[in-house]
């Protein structure tokens, strides 16, 4: 075993058992941005280098493929390039234990990441930007929200409902639906210490402002501490406060005059109560039709989806 990078975190026992199961693909780019960060010394830098050569040496394209293949994932693992994210599965117990194997794979763009695992838990699936790998504290802290996540959809009394995303619910009342559940995941990890509560907070507030478009800053404040102090909402609670604000602001503020307004939406300018701000994808397509949008002016579900369904079938928005 040659020299890691010092700062990685260290995970227990009960990771230690996980069998880690890599892209090759994904591996091949973070041991060689490792490489090229200078993070290897002399003498094992000059191995990496012998090997790497040795590969581009193999003249048939199928056996040097394969070679490649099999030198990323050992480079990977004796590297330790997954150890913050078993890290983060060792500090939840309800992961750690059922969980058998690791799967990690490139999420490709970021609205793509996340942590799926199968109802028994035995197999846990990582999506992550391979970018991610270079920096371990990043790395750990990224992890620690997705595990947060995925230990709630393994706790009945929390009623995650699987493949929720693949029925009809618009595109903003699912990315809302994510930063209602955020807040109650940093919550649980500001109480353990790996988030500095009054930072996060406040980026929620402002991320929830743009979903509570006309209501007050107080109310929304209000709102998000409810989230943050208060019992963990179920998953159909937060599916229901999701599709509807209204509901959000009635139940979690009762007895409450907060009036929240229908905005235009900027683009078909008919009002609507669901105009928020689209994911970085959405954004992306819009900002190129329309160069005078940015994303905090938002946009409402009946055209987000348009530019979802557009873009899926190759088209050209307009």
């Amino acid at each position: 075993m040659h020299d890691v990078n010092l700062h990685q975190p260290s995970a227990g026992a009960a990771a230690a058992s996980i069998e880690v199961r890599v892209d090759p693909a994904l591996a091949e780019t973070a041991v060689r941005n490792h490489a090229s960060a200078g993070h290897m010394d002399h003498a094992v830098f000059a191995r990496y280098r012998d090997e790497l050569d040795d590969l581009y040496d193999v003249d048939d394209p199928v056996r040097r493929d394969a070679a490649f293949a099999r030198w990323a994932v050992t480079w990977f693992h004796e590297l330790g390039l997954a150890r913050p994210l078993l890290a983060a599965i060792e500090e939840r117990p309800a992961l750690s234990t059922p969980t058998r194997v690791l799967l990690v794979g490139d999420a490709g763009r970021a609205s793509d990441e996340g942590v799926t695992c199968e109802p028994g838990g035995a197999h846990l699936g990582v999506r992550c930007a391979v970018s991610r790998f270079g920096d371990p504290a990043r790395l750990l802290s990224w992890a620690r929200h997705a595990m947060g996540h995925a230990e709630d959809t393994l706790d009945p009394a929390f009623g995650f409902e699987p493949r929720w995303d693949e029925g009809a619910v618009a595109a903003p009342a699912a990315a809302r639906l994510h930063r209602l559940w955020d807040v109650t995941v940093d919550s649980r990890l500001a109480d353990a210490g790996h988030v500095a509560s009054a930072p996060a907070r406040r980026r929620h507030v402002d991320a929830l402002a743009g979903d509570l478009r006309g209501v007050d800053m107080a109310h929304v404040e209000a709102i998000v501490d409810r989230l943050w102090t208060g019992p963990r909402p179920t998953f159909g609670t937060l599916a229901r406060w999701s599709a509807r604000t209204t509901l959000l602001i009635e139940e979690v503020l009762p007895g409450r005059q907060v009036r929240q307004r229908p905005d235009l939406c900027p683009l078909c300018r008919f009002p609507s109560e669901d105009v928020g701000v689209p994911d970085a994808d959405v954004a992306t397509l819009v900002s190129a039709a329309h160069p005078a949008w940015s994303p905090r002016l938002g946009l409402c579900g009946r055209c987000t989806d348009r530019y979802r369904l557009t873009a899926s079938l190759g088209g050209v928005v307009r």
